[in-house]
């Protein structure tokens, strides 16, 4: 794992210190959640999996560990004989919610199996594929994609069934299991559930989901299974259909500032679990494709979107969308601790992972954070609109992003720039303007400028060191 320094380093100590909170260990966790079963108690397992995968001593894992421990432990007592959360499966009163729900326990399950082994965590997996996976086929063949009443940022179940379906204010987010269920086939190799999937990916293909008002979140979500199953399989229509997705979203799901509407069509907020998703794929998509698109978006949405979704307490919160008929930005919830806290760890994982990586023998600096590995350290000195890169390591050569209007001091190839030991490269930002959502804004390389109340522009997209009481009261405008 590398190790980050500075900002992203106190976000991840920010985010691990707000999830040592009661309401995400055991007992606790258990009764939060609502009319989404699964969803809170499978969040909370994901993001404790991220962290102890992040965590830089044993001390810390261990810490984590008994945590996530103390968790899977007490699971009998609140899972029903099929091993998931809420009602017993029926086919002809299938609550959307519940599907989502247990979709995020289904990936808590599975990374904390990756990082176990943990023979009971298995025959679990395998018990909720006999008791629930096995059975979707019929249910997803009647989903209703029509569109619904207005929710709020929790979602809510609506009071009608309609094709057999108890249906949620966030359309689509049934389609959320298709990230659960794929990573579930990519641990136990299960073959019949291949089947279940095609069947899922299918229906999901039919629906518009942009004419829906499909929720963005559950949108993305389903196309990182895609990519998920065209990773197991090696089917490539696999791939272009979460390429297309993803742009898609890109053109209809997009903010000004590079976070996400909650639903297509409705720009009423934003919401980090779609952030954290959005900056997933763009990775994923860059490493399986190389193309330079990805890394740019991965870049534009870290630093723009994501870093300004946490606040100073270590969670993360919604923010009014910067968009054509939203030209102002400002915090809407400071904090949605009952979903997008928990996820901000995957993507915070995301950095970590892919700041500092080696791919078919090349090392790469996608995010321009100070890190280190094994064998390599990247020190970045950043003033004014320059940063200045310099790398360690016997006969290292990084190839670092170079953001579209930035100038180099060095050649620059397919949108990266080598840098050698004992050499130092210089990245320029230029200030443009561009058009996004609708809106013209200022950029410096890849930074959203924005005004504040006095008129100063600037980059603004960053909460962390913003007091409560504050963030709530400030504005910022195009």
């Amino acid at each position: 794992m590398n190790r980050l320094y500075g900002e992203p380093e106190m976000r991840r100590l920010k985010s691990r210190e707000r999830l040592s909170n009661g309401m995400y260990c055991a007992p606790q966790v258990f009764s939060e959640g609502g009319e989404w079963p699964g969803d809170w108690q499978g969040r909370a397992l994901l993001a404790l999996a991220c962290h102890y995968k992040m965590a830089p001593t044993q001390e810390e894992r261990d810490s984590i560990y008994l945590q996530a421990k103390e968790i899977l432990t007490l699971l009998p007592e609140h899972t029903n004989e099929g091993g998931y959360f809420g009602e017993p499966f029926d086919e002809n009163m299938v609550n959307e919610q519940q599907l989502s729900g247990n979709s995020w326990f289904l990936r808590g399950l599975c990374m904390w199996y990756e990082i176990t082994a943990d023979k009971n965590i298995y025959r679990r997996l395998e018990r909720i594929t006999q008791s629930l996976l096995f059975h979707l086929v019929n249910a997803y063949r009647r989903y209703p994609s029509e569109k619904r009443e207005e929710g709020a940022v929790d979602g809510h179940l609506q009071k009608e069934t309609i094709n057999g379906w108890r249906l949620s204010s966030d359309v689509g987010c049934a389609f959320i299991m298709l990230d659960g269920i794929t990573d579930v086939y990519a641990t136990t190799k299960n073959a019949q559930l291949a089947a279940v999937i095609c069947v899922m990916i299918g229906e999901f293909s039919k629906i518009d989901f942009v004419e829906s008002n499909c929720q963005t979140h559950a949108t993305l979500t389903a196309a990182r299974g895609i990519f998920r199953f065209y990773r197991t399989t090696g089917d490539k229509q696999y791939l272009d259909m979460a390429e297309n997705i993803f742009q898609r979203y890109c053109d209809k799901g997009m903010t000004a500032n590079f976070a996400n509407f909650n639903w297509f069509g409705k720009p009423f907020w934003t919401e980090p679990c779609a952030i954290v998703d959005s900056l997933l794929l763009a990775v994923q998509l860059f490493h399986e494709t190389s193309k330079y698109l990805y890394a740019q978006l991965a870049h534009r949405i870290y630093i723009n979107a994501f870093r300004r979704a946490q606040r100073p307490n270590g969670g993360a919160g919604c923010d009014s969308c910067l968009c054509e008929s939203e030209k102002e930005l400002k915090v809407l919830m400071y904090e949605a601790f009952f979903c997008c806290t928990m996820r901000y760890a995957e993507g915070l994982l995301c950095v970590y992972e892919n700041t500092l990586f080696e791919e078919n023998g090349k090392k790469f600096l996608l995010f321009h954070e100070q890190c280190s590995d094994e064998k390599t350290v990247v020190n970045i000195a950043k003033s004014n609109n320059e940063k200045h890169f310099s790398v360690e390591g016997d006969g290292v050569n990084v190839k670092i992003y170079v953001p579209e209007y930035s100038k180099c001091d060095r050649k620059v190839v397919d949108g990266f720039v080598s840098a050698f030991q004992g050499e130092e490269v210089t990245l320029t930002d230029i200030k443009s303007t561009k058009k996004l959502s609708g809106l013209k804004v200022d950029m410096c390389g890849d930074e959203v400028l924005l005004k504040d109340e006095e008129g100063e522009a600037g980059n603004w997209q960053n909460c962390l060191s913003m007091p409560e009481e504050e963030a709530g009261k400030k504005v910022w405008r195009v």
